[in-house]
């Protein structure tokens, strides 16, 4: 019971994060068909999650893994506006229920990358941070993570940037 418990609070915490200011329901969606794609989303991620007790993933293998879930959202055009979940909110969803696993002790490694908003934005330095919940492509994404990257070697007791993500996360 505890340990159902603690993943379904996880799940609510990561699903109103990534939703809270994307706006992402038509307002005249099938409350059915919502709940449909929120249980669905929900076994997804939680499947992609399990990838990442096998081993390190790639870099690939996660961006595909958001890819996926993009995929999969585009199955939901009547509820969604805009027909699917964008990149931006599909990372922060993949990496920030990661994040938590990790945090809890529940995955062996660090995820391969940190969920990416403004703020993460923010504290790395980037001084025109780009909306998250706007954002549609990887390329934008990757430049912060690239960013991430080159400032790890100014933290030598940190090993990933997951790890300077957390160093450099403060809720305000």
């Amino acid at each position: 019971m505890k340990k159902e418990f603690i993943f379904g609070e996880v799940w609510l915490l990561t699903v109103s994060a990534a939703f809270q200011r994307a706006n992402i329901y038509k307002s005249d969606y099938d409350k059915k068909e919502k709940k449909v794609f929120k249980e669905k989303l929900k076994e997804l991620i939680i499947q992609k999650s399990e990838e990442y007790n096998n081993g390190v993933i790639s870099e690939e293998d996660h961006l595909k893994n958001i890819e996926d879930i993009i995929t999969f959202s585009a199955d939901y055009p009547n509820v969604l506006r805009g027909g699917r979940l964008n990149f931006g909110i599909c990372q922060k969803l993949l990496n920030l229920y990661l994040k938590y696993l990790w945090c809890l002790g529940l995955l062996k490694f660090p995820p391969p990358h940190f969920p990416v908003d403004r703020k993460i934005q923010i504290d790395l330095g980037i001084t025109n941070p780009c909306s998250w919940t706007a954002m549609d492509d990887k390329k934008e994404y990757l430049k912060v993570i690239e960013i991430a990257r080159k400032a790890l070697p100014e933290h030598s007791e940190i090993n990933s940037i997951a790890e300077l993500e957390l160093k450099l996360f403060k809720r305000n």
